[in-house]
């Protein structure tokens, strides 16, 4: 009977590895609290929803910079966050966006302060957004005010890259 028991729970044990779970973590961006926010009505259900400013000094120059971060609605499950890179001067450094379907997120990204570093995870689309694809873990830094990526690797396939950076 014993043997039973594990033979069927090894069995589930790889069926239930073998599939793609839905992200159940709750994901930061590492971003503290915002400086300002702003929310805006969308009688639509379209457009950007919310504006999160950040006066953060991320090139370490004694200045503080401003991360602009906003999160754009479309009425379906494929909304997105976007992110503004303002250096103190009022150059942008860089535009990121997500990538986001219902049961995946292919793009995202995840903020380090003190060293500022950015690390982005993100996967091509399959047939659909649940088709596991390779992913790509980047992580870059400010150098010289200009970004620059320090680091890069591949993965295995995977649904949401969400996973991906809740252990960077």
């Amino acid at each position: 009977m014993l043997k039973i028991l594990i033979k069927c729970f090894v069995l589930l044990l790889c069926a239930a590895c073998s599939r793609q779970v839905e992200y159940t973590g709750s994901f930061s961006d590492g971003l503290p609290e915002p400086d300002k926010t702003q929310v805006f009505d969308l009688p639509e259900d379209y457009g950007t929803k919310q504006i999160d400013t950040f006066y953060l000094d991320i090139n370490d120059n004694g200045i503080r910079d401003t991360i602009v971060r906003g999160r754009f609605v479309t009425g379906t499950a494929h909304s997105y966050t976007f992110y503004d890179i303002y250096l103190d001067s009022g150059e942008l450094l860089t535009h990121l966006t997500t990538h986001e379907g219902a049961d995946c997120v292919l793009r995202a990204h995840k903020f380090q302060l003190r060293p500022f570093l950015i690390t982005s995870a993100s996967r091509p689309i399959g047939n659909d957004y649940m088709e596991p694809t390779k992913a790509k873990v980047e992580t870059f830094r400010i150098d010289n005010n200009k970004i620059e990526s320090v680091h890069s690797k591949e993965y295995r396939p995977i649904c949401d890259v969400r996973y991906l950076l809740d252990t960077q």
